[in-house]
């Protein structure tokens, strides 16, 4: 999958939550270094700034993948609870960038899998404007299950 990493997220993405299509939602990168786009006209605002909701929504489902990734396949992610501070407005396309998550806390995570238990994660994305300036800093906590074979 590493070359078609990007297609098969774009895929999943899309079909699964067709809110990003309509926000016309792009994966960029391979598995070990990604990001989350989309463009600013269909996701402005009346004010000509983009839309705090798909900047949420933006951020949301990065947390979202990053957690899917380091639960990996047979496991069910949802988001628990999370914050979003915005910074400044963005007039310009929207991006999200997942920060990395502490080696410590992705061993508890994959600890509670193995055990079957509900595995519990915090992620931190970062909203950045085109010139890379940041706009918005977002957490979430994610739950992640086993799925039943």
């Amino acid at each position: 999958m590493p070359a078609h990493f990007a297609a098969h997220w774009q895929r999943r993405l899309t079909d699964g939550f067709p809110m990003l299509a309509a926000m016309q939602l792009q994966v960029v990168g391979d598995a070990s270094a990604w990001q989350l786009q989309a463009p600013f006209l269909p996701n402005r605002n009346d004010h000509g700034t983009a839309f705090g909701g798909s900047l949420a929504m933006l951020a949301i489902i990065a947390g979202w993948m990053q957690a899917s990734l380091l639960a990996g396949d047979g496991c069910d992610v949802v988001i628990q609870s999370s914050s979003f501070d915005f910074l400044a407005p963005l007039s310009s396309d929207l991006y999200a960038s997942v920060q990395a998550v502490a080696e410590d806390d992705v061993r508890r995570f994959a600890r509670a899998l193995a055990r079957g238990r509900p595995a519990r994660l915090a992620v931190s994305v970062l909203l950045l404007a085109a010139d890379g300036g940041v706009v918005g800093r977002f957490v979430g906590r994610y739950v992640a299950t086993t799925l039943p074979a």
